[in-house]
């Protein structure tokens, strides 16, 4: 296997962890808030993450199986997520430990700009490490995607200021 290959498993992994975190931490998140319109917010990012987690799993697929990328286009159409394991880094934990003691919205919202923070960045770094167009292009839409919730999750933080 490439060094490239093998860097890029390494980010697809921390990204797939990225995600599988980020899901569980919205989905929780959306029970807890009491204004409909950041449970609904919370409800359509944990959506997105899980589709970023299938767009990142058949990347890893792919680069194992041929270490090709493929297009994130027919990734998007996939569907469902497995059940998440609990096993996740400690700070996702404390995370997730801060989201159960509390139902403070602004609080809640500054811990998911950390999230979408932490990915957007994770996915923008990894854009001139490759010499993989295919890989650029899917690093560089990661991070949009990832820069929009940020955007989303900021406008939040300031009307609830």
């Amino acid at each position: 296997m490439k060094e490239s290959t093998r860097q890029a498993l390494d980010v697809l992994s921390k990204g797939i962890n990225a995600e599988l975190a980020a899901y569980i931490f919205y989905k929780r998140a959306s029970e807890k808030v009491n204004k409909k319109e950041i449970a609904e917010l919370m409800e359509k990012l944990a959506f997105e993450e899980k589709d970023h987690y299938w767009t990142l799993e058949a990347e890893y697929d792919s680069l194992i199986r041929s270490e090709k990328w493929v297009t994130y286009n027919d990734l998007l159409r996939k569907k469902g997520l497995p059940e998440v394991p609990e096993e996740m880094a400690e700070f996702h934990r404390r995370r997730l430990d801060t989201l159960d003691n509390t139902n403070d919205e602004k609080t809640i919202l500054k811990i998911a700009l950390e999230l979408e923070e932490e990915a957007r960045d994770l996915y923008h770094s990894q854009v001139n490490k490759t010499d993989d167009p295919a890989a650029r292009e899917m690093y560089s839409f990661l991070a949009k995607v990832e820069q929009g919730h940020v955007v989303i999750i900021n406008k939040w933080l300031e009307k609830l200021k």
